[in-house]
């Protein structure tokens, strides 16, 4: 039995007064009991539906299952499934399966894959989507989204299944059919409650009860053949109109009222002693009460039914570890199944070194000529500038290469990511799945690039350690400081732009161009990737012909190689610790 107890919530208002959205909410569900939460917009549907999933914490009240509080005790992440309102958080471009295998992989421990395989067949069959399991979620009419949306909230067989607006959207028989759904996915399990928050009025009938809302109290909770007489309407379509001649608190007290009559007359709450039918309320004269009242076979019935229902042992969830590695083979699959990622990819990938090639061989001469003894100042100057700009062009290259990876890495994917985090993703898993996709690619471009500037030049000037390591390592930071942005952007276009006007604030400011005064350079400088990337090779010049000429045209202080790698791996974690901060904040 699911016990919901005076359950209160406000919203704090900016600049306003608070707002209640809740306002002592009771109510109770049984275990084998679909119930649907009704009622107009704003009535506090979706926030009844959070404070059971544990999202949101209220303001006063209990939730008891089993005899736990859940408000002090939230539900373990594989007892509770959760089917969001909207339908972009499914992986377009695995097939129905693959989905489900990858929700169970991610939510389920211990278990070999033919005991995955099982588990998603089972849930095929329950949501009805065996006859298109190899199809691609991309390929999918809005029923079958919605049967998938179910499946993963199933996978790892939850007690309590919360629905938010499962059914908007659809056509009046699909409707039906979805509603049937959810009564056969309450019944697959004897102690499992499934709750339904929508606006819809229509087939209320195939709801075991309905808690009606309005404005945050409730107006009514009982069987749905009895809202008509309650309401004193003809029909459901009319209750949302009935209610708006009220004032909420109005409605709330009278519910409280005659509360314990209903719940005695519909057996409804676990303590309400048997009544007889409450009496017209004298402050309402236009409606009537009626009840349907216990008899016989109504206890027959109740006889019949078991007294005690199994209780099945709680999946366990994988470890962090087991979490990431699997993120990550998900993440490279997706790759790979996305062809205008992967070409972009492969085109930067080759296509940076041979653009740096290019802007390189004018002068490259010139770099030779210095290389053989020439130090005439027409020769000196002009190879000293190219090699200067050489490198900060590698450095920026990484760096663009590293916000394409990293600054829609968690915004575009955050309605998929708060489903799996519902369902018991860490935001450290997803972290760690996200950093081993993108440094193998940032690495790879970095070191590539350099090895091939160097086969065109005849060898650049300047540390091989420096210059292979710090152009990866600015990469790899800004990859990091990217997916902070990411993490707390809402959305990624939002994430995309913040990231590209970070980076060319690293071209203005990182120093190449033209020097800060010493003492405006130490305060801006250590706040920007590109410096420590671009200086700590040039640093690594001095000795070399190049390295006067260059501090004689850069007034930029230049960090030591050693200090550049000390600071691109304080920008890195400082990246890290944001995304985190960012992946661990609730939507």
């Amino acid at each position: 039995m699911l016990e919901i107890n005076n359950l209160s919530h406000v919203v704090p208002g900016k600049k306003k007064e608070p707002l209640r959205v809740l306002e002592q909410v009771s109510f109770v569900a049984p275990g084998a009991h679909v119930l649907a939460v009704i009622g107009p917009s704003g009535s506090g549907k979706t926030t009844l539906l959070r404070i059971l999933a544990g999202l949101t914490e209220p303001e006063a009240g209990t939730v008891t299952l089993r005899n736990r509080d859940l408000i002090k005790q939230p539900l373990y992440p594989n007892q509770l499934g959760w089917v969001p309102a909207g339908d972009d958080s499914l992986i377009e471009h695995l097939t129905v399966r693959e989905n489900l295998i990858s929700a169970a992989m991610l939510r389920c421990a211990g278990g070999s894959r033919d005991e995955v395989l099982s588990r998603v067949s089972h849930v095929l069959v329950t949501v009805g989507l065996e006859n298109i399991a190899t199809e691609r979620t991309s390929a999918l009419a809005l029923p079958q989204r919605r049967r998938l949306k179910l499946g993963l909230a199933l996978v790892a067989d939850p007690v309590i299944v919360l629905c938010d607006d499962f059914t908007v959207g659809l056509d009046v028989r699909s409707e039906r059919e979805f509603e049937a759904l959810l009564k056969l996915v309450a019944t697959d399990r004897p102690d499992r409650i499934v709750i339904h928050a929508t606006d819809s009025l229509a087939n209320l009938g195939a709801y075991d009860t309905v808690v009606v809302l309005h404005e945050g109290y409730v107006a009514f909770h009982g069987p749905a053949r009895a809202v008509p007489h309650y309401f004193t309407v003809p029909t459901y379509d009319e209750v949302y109109a009935r209610l708006a001649k009220r004032p909420a608190q109005r409605w709330g007290d009278s519910w409280m009222k005659h509360r314990d009559s209903y719940y005695a007359a519909f057996k409804l709450g676990a303590k309400a002693e048997e009544l007889s039918p409450a009496e017209e309320d004298p402050g309402d004269a236009d409606r009537t009460i009626v009840m349907k009242q216990r008899g016989e076979e109504d206890e027959v019935e109740e006889k019949k039914k078991p007294t005690e229902v199994e209780i099945r042992p709680i999946v366990p969830l994988p470890g962090m570890f087991s979490q990431a590695q699997h993120l990550l083979k998900r993440r490279w699959s997706l790759l790979r199944r996305t062809p205008r990622e992967w070409i972009t990819h492969a085109s930067l990938l080759l296509g940076a070194p041979i653009v740096v090639a290019l802007l390189l061989m004018p002068n490259l001469k010139l770099i030779k000529d210095v290389r053989g003894g020439a130090s005439n100042d027409d020769v000196f100057w002009p190879a000293a500038y190219t090699v200067s700009m050489i490198m900060l062009i590698q450095v920026l290259l990484v760096q663009f290469m590293a916000l394409r990876l990293g600054a829609r890495e968690i915004a575009g994917r955050r309605a998929i990511y708060e489903r799996e985090r519902i369902g018991g993703v860490k935001p450290s898993a997803w972290l760690l799945g996200s950093l081993l996709f993108m440094l193998p690619i940032i690495l790879v471009q970095s070191f590539w690039m350099e090895m091939f500037l160097d086969i065109v030049a005849g060898s650049l000037p300047g540390a091989g350690s420096a210059k292979l390591l710090l152009p990866a390592l600015s990469g790899a930071a800004f990859a990091a400081i990217c997916l902070g942005i990411s993490a707390n952007s809402s959305s990624a276009e939002r994430a995309h732009s913040v990231s590209l006007t970070l980076l060319c604030a690293n071209v203005l400011l990182c120093g190449a161009l033209l020097g800060f005064p010493q003492v405006i350079g130490t305060v801006v400088h250590p706040f920007i990737t590109a410096h420590y990337g671009w200086s700590g090779i040039i640093d690594s010049m001095q000795g070399s012909p190049y390295f006067k000429p260059i501090d004689a045209f850069v007034k930029t202080w230049f960090a030591a190689p050693n200090t550049a790698m000390i600071m691109l791996g304080v920008h890195f974690v400082v990246g890290l610790v944001l995304a985190f901060v960012g992946l661990r904040r609730r939507a």
